[in-house]
Parts: C-alpha cells; sequence; structure tokens
C-alpha cells in the first residue's frame, strides 16, 4: 500500500489529537504499511531524516560528528544493503528523541508472547517497587503450587 509523508503526518496529527502514543502509532504503521520501525518511529513524529537530524544535533550539541538527513538513512535502511547498524549508544539516543524504548527501535519477532508468565494478568498502571503509589492489594495472580503464597493478604511497599 503506497503512502505518503504528507499523508502519514496529517494522519499522526489526527491520532495524536485522539491520544494515541507515539509508540501506538508506529507499531500501528509497522503493521499496516510495514515499514521498519526506525522509519514508523520517525514519521510518527512527522519528521524527515533531516528534521531528525537537526532535532539530535540540537540535543547532541557538541558530543561527536553532528548527524545529517543521510546518518538516519543509514539507521533505517540497516540491515539491508547500505544500511549501517545503529550503536548500542545510537539506539538509547534514538529512544530519546522518539519517546520509546531503544528495543522498540528493532525489527523482528516478539518472542515475549511465548512467556507463559501473568504479569500482565494483574491489570491497571504499572509501576516500579519503591515508587509513589506502589501498593499491591490482590491475590497472587499467578499462584504456583511449589511457592507459598499469601492469599488475601495486603503487601504495602514503602
Amino acid at each position: 500500500m503506497a503512502v505518503s509523508v504528507a499523508g502519514l503526518r496529517a494522519e499522526s496529527g489526527r491520532l495524536r489529537a485522539l491520544g494515541w502514543s507515539y509508540r501506538r502509532i508506529a507499531l500501528e504503521w509497522q503493521h499496516r504499511y510495514r515499514l521498519n520501525a526506525r522509519v514508523a518511529f520517525r514519521l510518527a513524529h512527522g519528521w524527515t531524516q533531516e528534521e531528525a537530524a537537526r532535532r539530535w544535533n540540537a540535543r547532541w550539541s557538541g558530543e561527536g560528528l553532528s548527524k545529517t538527513g543521510k546518518s538516519f538513512s543509514y539507521w533505517e535502511v540497516w540491515p539491508g544493503r547500505g544500511g549501517r547498524a545503529p550503536s548500542t549508544q545510537t539506539l538509547v539516543r534514538l529512544a530519546e528523541l522518539y519517546l520509546c524504548r531503544p528495543g522498540d527501535l528493532l525489527d523482528g519477532e516478539d518472542f515475549g508472547r511465548f512467556d507463559t508468565g501473568c504479569d500482565d494478568a494483574v491489570g491497571g498502571p504499572a509501576r516500579e517497587p519503591g515508587s509513589a503509589g506502589y501498593r499491591v492489594e490482590r491475590e497472587d495472580p499467578c499462584p504456583d503450587p511449589e511457592i507459598p503464597t499469601m492469599r488475601g493478604a495486603t503487601e504495602a511497599v514503602l
């Protein structure tokens, strides 16, 4: 399905107005338009490669060589012919620019779907232990007959 950058910019604006995150937009476009992750995240922000490079250079001015649209092109083409693999530091910086996790910028199968654990069964927003508002008041969502549980107990982490 052919899609124009101008069309994607307009669609991104509409979806953001509806409350969609950049991550959700990028994931949708990866699936719908078969874009690679790095392209999808950049376009979810509505940026050209040159705009992304300008933002990179503004954020990390004086820290190494400045980036150009061609730098972004190399990263976006990878692992295809003519592309260059982004370093770990580059992926972290791209993730900071695009407001996502570094792993979100890599294409491939999500093998997490094969995990039989039930972390996600708890529901509600995830919070880090020790953070403000972290409190668990529930029965064990993943009972394991080999591990003793505190059924009905309340556990508060301060």
